[in-house]
C-alpha cells in the first residue's frame, strides 16, 4: 500500500482477467474507511478466443490503455489466474502424509490434471478441521496451474507496463472481499459460508468459515449457457452436489448461510433460484453487492455499471484488498 494525496492510503490495482471481462479495480483507505480510487472494465470481444495469440495481444493493449488513462495510481498490480487455468480438487491424503504433500499430491493429481504434471505449479489447503480426519485420511483441496498459463499472464503485465506484486488465486480473493464487506462481526467468523459467483462462462462455488477456505470448485455453467433454459437446473444440482460432498465430510461441519456476489442489477431468476436452494439447504442467503459497501466518488462509480447483470466486482475487490497492509 501506497501514500497518496491527502494521507489517503491506496492499495495496488487488482486486475480480475477472465475470457469475458477485464475488472481492474483501485480500493483506497481515507478517514472513513475504505474506498473506491479507481474502477475500469472492458469486455472481450466475442470474435477473440481465450489464450489465442489475439487476446493475449488485446489484453496487453486493454490493460495498458485502462491503468494510463483512468485514475489508478502507481503500476503495482495483484491479479489471479483465472478459472479457466485454475485446477481445484479436492483429495485425501493419509494422515502420516501431511509433512511431505509437495511429494503427494502431483501423483494424486497426474490423471486428473488437463496438463502434464511435470508442467503444473501446485499450491494446497489443508482442512482446518484436520484434527477430526477419520483413518481414511485428511482432507486437502489441492490446486495447480500450467506454467505456461502463468507466464502468459506475467507476459501481459509485463508488456503492458504493470508490476505484479502477487499472483493469488480466485478463491481467496472471493473470501478477502466476502470477510471486508460482508462478515466483519466477531458472531459471524465462525459461520461456514457458501459463497456463489456467476461469470460469463462459469460459476465459482466456495465454502469458507471467515478467511478460512474450506472447499472450491469452478462449474462451467455461467451466463451464456444459463440462457438455455435446462442449464439452470443442472447448475443448482452441480451447487447441490458440492454442499453434499462438503457437507459430509468427516469433519461434520455444515453451511448456515449463502451469499450470492453480485451487483444490484443481478439476474432477478437467479436470485430467485438461490433463495429457493438457500431455503432447501434451511439456510439464510444474501446478495453480497461489493460496490455498494464503500464510498464511491462520482467519477469511478460511473465507470461501475450497476445494471450490467453480467458483471461482478467482488473478485477484483478483494485481489486489491490483498495488497492492503494494516
Amino acid at each position: 500500500m501506497v501514500l497518496g494525496f491527502n494521507g489517503k492510503k491506496i492499495c495496488p490495482i487488482g486486475v480480475d482477467l477472465g475470457s469475458g471481462y477485464l475488472r481492474m479495480v483501485q480500493l483506497g483507505k481515507n478517514g472513513q474507511g475504505l474506498c473506491l480510487q479507481s474502477a475500469a472494465l472492458r469486455a472481450v470481444p466475442k470474435e477473440i478466443e481465450f489464450r489465442s495469440a489475439a487476446w493475449q495481444r488485446w489484453a496487453v493493449d486493454a490493460v495498458r490503455v485502462l491503468a494510463q488513462e483512468e485514475n489508478f495510481k502507481g503500476k503495482t498490480i495483484v491479479t489471479a489466474m483465472p478459472s479457466d487455468d485454475l485446477f481445484i480438487d479436492p483429495i485425501k491424503v493419509p494422515r502420516s502424509a501431511l509433512d511431505r504433500l509437495h511429494e503427494t499430491i502431483p501423483g494424486k493429481l497426474q490423471k486428473r490434471l488437463p496438463f502434464a504434471v511435470a508442467d503444473a505449479l501446485f499450491q494446497y489447503v489443508v482442512s482446518e478441521a484436520r484434527e477430526k480426519g477419520s483413518s481414511e485420511g485428511v482432507d486437502v483441496l489441492a490446486m495447480a496451474v500450467n506454467r505456461e498459463a502463468v507466464n502468459r499472464h506475467l507476459a501481459i503485465y509485463e508488456a503492458a507496463g504493470l508490476d505484479v506484486a502477487k499472483i493469488s488465486i480466485w478463491p481467496t480473493a472471493m473470501i478477502t472481499s466476502f470477510s471486508h464487506f460482508f462478515c466483519r462481526r466477531s458472531n459471524e467468523q465462525a459461520i461456514v459460508a457458501l459463497l456463489l459467483n456467476v461469470g460469463t462462462h462459469h460459476t465459482n462455488v466456495v465454502i469458507t468459515r471467515g478467511t478460512n477456505l474450506l472447499f472450491a470448485r469452478v462449474i462451467a455453467i455461467g451466463y451464456v449457457q444459463l440462457e438455455q433454459t435446462p442449464m439452470m437446473q443442472r447448475l443448482l444440482s452441480e451447487i447441490d452436489a458440492c454442499v453434499r460432498y462438503f457437507e459430509d465430510s468427516p469433519a461434520g461441519l455444515r453451511i448456515e448461510r449463502l451469499v450470492f456476489l453480485a451487483g444490484a442489477g443481478a439476474s432477478q431468476t437467479l436470485c430467485n433460484r438461490f433463495a429457493e436452494l438457500a431455503q432447501k439447504m434451511q439456510v439464510v442467503a444474501q446478495i453480497g453487492d461489493v460496490t455498494s459497501a464503500i464510498e464511491m466518488n462520482q467519477g469511478p462509480q460511473c465507470m461501475i455499471d450497476r445494471r450490467n447483470s453480467r458483471v461482478d466486482w467482488a473478485t477484483a475487490f478483494g485481489l486489491s484488498l490483498e495488497g492492503m497492509t494494516h
